[in-house]
Order: structure tokens, then sequence, then C-alpha cells
């Protein structure tokens, strides 16, 4: 049985490849004769395809031509935009009366999720359906998902992928802060990456996070379902919550910079996650931790709590919540499972990034910490004599050296209104210069140089600034907004790592020996191609971070 549907799924594959061949939509080298092939190819007296007469290289051509066919096919079956709609109008229709009472009355979502934990008669009625809505969402992203990682996959475009935490901040709209230099945000669904998380918050957390994420979700509902061409949001499941080989695959990552962090803390080698994790487990008291540090600078758990490593981890045990997440205060065992947490999470975001051709985005200031230390233990582990053809990254922290300006106070009436009247090219290219010139950093151009990297940034800015000027004393207004009030002052963050590798990292240069992912039908060539020729995203690791300044 299994042979003859193999028989029968190779015999489709071929007749696609026939069709591909004969419609003109792919061309082969001259060099590889696959035209001997097919013309070998024999049929029996039922039209059928005599496999005995298909060799590997019509087969394997085949195979990949097939997976493009279905992928295309796919994509046509289920269209994004379906997709996002179906997503959004289901939250909707559990929480629409939750949210326009948070907008009646003024409040955020996370004042909506506080006012509404803190009841007991709420709690109790809100609890038991906790698991079986997080469960639908599930499932949803279990049909759904595919579908709309290969649409993003596929789309050219400038992206933002957002990461570093479970969802942007509710302070903050974040396309808002940087919809104008990117085509499109990536966001993570906020459910599926809680899930685990569900299970061990104790229940007024529960409830807090399921409504804030509710809340927090149809605040993007409007951008996300804008009639323009290119979305400018797009929720997605993360691909390592679906899928627990790569789960697996990121975890082996994060121990491996784990190893690196505890260098560069402890002072010392570590040859193994276990002993890593053995040394941590000595650390049973503050002082003993304390004591052992060799860069104290490098013991944060959130930067809030101040530059003071006895501050952080004090906070960290008595005052976090990383105990409840961890299960456990011990002081070592904690400083040892967070680091590892942070760099898989900072790896996460980086293939993800590289999946979707996109910018990591970052709002959470302890999570880009992470994310720049990650990428300078890459450029720590690069080979001296190639780097001729790269260079080694450091952040490049506070680009402005202060306060900047750009425009990241866009109303998301004023936003949509930019992209239906064709006007964010126009604004692009008044501002000249602007995050893709970020994006596109070519180690060519920098002679190995970090001094030289910063002063080319430094300069673009300065004519970024100047740039500013001018598009705002055209007095465009956009939905009423005038594009003068868009000015938002604060600071860009850059962060890169060494060009010429892939983007999650030296850490991972074996990633496609050590896990079937990226497989054939995930990315066939012709998608390999669009990656590689695309000249908006290159290929080297840059993450951003907006940041507001001082708020009135």
């Amino acid at each position: 049985m299994e042979d003859e549907e193999y028989n029968e799924e190779l015999r489709r594959r071929l007749l696609i490849l026939r069709d591909y061949f004969k419609e003109g939509k792919i061309s082969i080298s001259k060099d590889i004769d696959i035209e001997g092939s097919l013309t070998a190819m024999k049929y029996d007296s039922d039209g059928k395809v005599d496999l005995s007469t298909v060799d590997a290289k019509a087969r394997s051509l085949a195979l990949a031509v097939t997976a493009m066919h279905d992928r295309e096919e796919m994509k046509e079956d289920i269209p994004l935009h379906d997709i996002q709609e179906t997503y959004f109008n289901y939250i909707e229709s559990s929480f629409g009366k939750h949210y326009q009472l948070m907008k009646e009355k003024g409040l955020d979502p996370d004042a909506i999720g506080r006012i509404i934990s803190s009841k007991e008669e709420y709690r109790d009625e809100i609890l038991p359906s906790i698991p079986e809505f997080v469960n639908v969402i599930k499932e949803y992203w279990e049909i759904a998902g595919e579908p709309a990682w290969a649409h993003m996959e596929d789309m050219n475009c400038l992206k933002g992928i957002f990461g570093g935490d479970l969802f942007p901040s509710f302070e903050e709209n974040i396309a808002s802060k940087c919809g104008i230099y990117t085509d499109t945000i990536i966001i993570p669904d906020p459910f599926v990456r809680s899930a685990e998380l569900f299970e061990r918050w104790s229940d007024e957390d529960k409830v807090y996070y399921f409504m804030k994420h509710a809340t927090s979700v149809l605040e993007y509902k409007e951008l996300a379902l804008a009639d323009v061409e290119t979305p400018i949001v797009v929720i997605l499941p993360d691909p390592a919550k679906q899928d627990q080989s790569h789960m697996e695959f990121i975890q082996r990552l994060g121990m491996d910079d784990v190893l690196i962090h505890g260098l560069h803390l402890f002072g010392r080698e570590f040859e193994s996650f276990e002993e890593y994790m053995d040394f941590c487990s000595y650390l049973d008291t503050p002082e003993k931790v304390l004591s052992e540090l060799k860069e104290k600078e490098r013991l944060i758990f959130d930067t809030k709590w101040g530059n003071s490593a006895q501050e952080q981890l004090k906070m960290a045990i008595e005052a976090g919540d990383t105990p409840q997440l961890l299960g456990t205060t011990h002081p070592g065992i904690i400083v040892g499972r967070s680091g590892f947490g942070r760099m898989a999470q900072a790896n996460e975001i980086l293939i993800k990034s590289r999946r979707f051709r996109g910018v990591p985005l970052i709002d959470a200031p302890t999570s880009w910490q992470y994310l720049d230390w990650k990428l300078e233990y890459d450029s720590e582990r690069i080979d001296i004599h190639h780097l001729e053809d790269m260079h080694v990254t450091r952040g490049l922290q506070n680009l402005a050296r202060g306060e900047m300006q750009w425009l990241g106070k866009v109303p998301p009436s004023a936003l949509i209104e930019v992209r239906r009247e064709g006007a964010l090219d126009e604004i692009r290219n008044i501002l000249s210069t602007g995050i893709s010139e970020l994006v596109e950093l070519n180690p060519h151009n920098y002679h190995r140089s970090s001094d030289q990297i910063f002063e080319n940034l430094h300069n673009a800015f300065d004519e970024h600034k100047n740039n500013i000027k001018e598009l705002t004393n055209k007095k465009w207004k956009f939905a009423g907004s005038d594009i003068g009030s868009w000015l938002a002052i604060g600071t860009l963050e850059v962060t890169a790592a060494a060009t010429g590798m892939p983007v999650y990292g030296i850490s991972a240069i074996a990633a496609n020996q050590l896990m079937d992912v990226p497989k054939l039908k995930d990315i066939p060539e012709k998608f390999r191609k669009i990656a590689e020729e695309d000249e908006k995203v290159k290929k080297s690791p840059v993450g951003l971070l907006f940041k507001y300044g001082n708020k009135p």
C-alpha cells in the first residue's frame, strides 16, 4: 500500500514537472541534461508514466518543482488576509465587550487586566475558559500557521520581526513607533507564546495575562486588516512553539551561548551545559554568586533594576516573578537558568528573522541587551583569518550620541492612509537615510574598522535629521494628523553581528546538518534565490531598538 501511494505521488510530481516545462515556468542550466531524462520517460497503455523509465535526476527535480507548486497552491487556497481576519474575529467575539469597555473608560490592556484579575468573582468566571480558549488558538494555527509563514517568507519587503517579549508593550503601538521605516511588522501570537506559562502562573496572573493579551491583540486589528497592498502588521505563531524539534534546536544553541556568557560572568571556561549548571548549583547564597563574578555588569535580570549586580540578584530572588517561572529561589540556579533562557530567546528571534528575511525588532531593553551580547559572542568565535570579508560587531548603542528624532508617533489611521495613498515611498525618499540603510550594513564598506562604522552611521543620521526638517516643513496631513506631530524624541540603538554567516550566529554554522530545517518543501530553490538576490534585506543580522526619551 505504501509503495502504491508513493508511486501515485511520484506520477503526480512528474506531471507537474512536465507542465512546468511546457509553460516555461522553470529553466535548467544547459550543463544539466534534464531534457534527456524527460524524453526517456515512457507511458503505459493507461496513459500513466512507466516509473521504470524515470531516472533519479527526473525524480529529484520533480520533487523540488512539486514543492514549489504545492506551496503556491497552498497560498492561493488560504490568503493571508483571510487568515488574519479569522484570527482577529475570533478574539473579538470573545473579548469585544471588554475591549470596548477599556476604550470607553480610557484604560489600557495592563489596567483592564489588573482590574479584572484582582476580583475573585471575575477570576472564578474566567479561569475555566482559559485552557479551552488557548487550545482553540493552537489548533487554529496548526491549520493556518504553515500557509501564513509561507506568505511572509515569500513577501519581498522590509520586515521587522518583533521579539524579546510575549507581545509589544501596551504603552505604545509598535507600528506607530516604527511603521514608517518598516513595511511589515511580524508580531507573535501571545497565547501560543504563553501556553506553557499559563500552567505555571498563579490564578491572578493567568487572568491578568489572558485579558491583557486579548485586548493588546485587538489594538492591532485595524492595522492588520487594513486594505493595503503590503500588510502593516501580521500576527503569526512562533515556529518554535509549533515544532518540538525546532524548539530543541534553539535550546541547544542557548546552551552553547550560555557557556560563553558564563565565561564572561565568572571568568572560567565550561566544557558543557551540565558542568555550568553544576557550578551554578554550588553558588547557593547571594554572597557566593557575587564573590565569583568577574564581569558584574553582565548579571542582568531586568534593566529597570539598575546597574548593581547585588541589587539585580536581590530583586530576582525576592521581588520579581523569576522564582515562580524558574521554580526555584536558589540564587546560582536562577543565574544559570535565566541566562540560558535569555540566550535561547536571542537565538529564536535571530532564526525567525532569517526565516522571514527580516530584522529583529525589540522594545524590551533587557532582551535587547542579551541580543547584543549574543551577537558579540558570535563575533568572538570567528576565525581571525576570515575577517577580511566581514566586520566584527559590537553594539552600536545610542546611535545619535544622545537623543535623536525620528517619525515615531504615527496614529494608526494616518499610517494606513499613508499606505493607501502611496505616500510611503515619497516620505522615505525625502528621509533619504533611514532604517533600510542600517539593515543593509555592508562589511566591505567599513574596512574592518568599527570606528568607521560609527562615523558612517552618525553621518547618516545627521543627514536623516536634516531630512526630517524638510519633511515636516511640507505640512502634509494624513487622516487629519499633521506629519510634524509625528516626531519622536529618544534613541535608536543598533546592534549587528559578523556578516557572511547565518543570521542566527556562528554557534549554528552547521544548522542545516543538525536539523531538518529548512526542508525542501518549506524553502524550495525559487525562494532561496529570492532571499539571496533581495537587495532590501541583507544577510547581515542587524537588530533595532526604538526607545522614546523622557515623556512629558
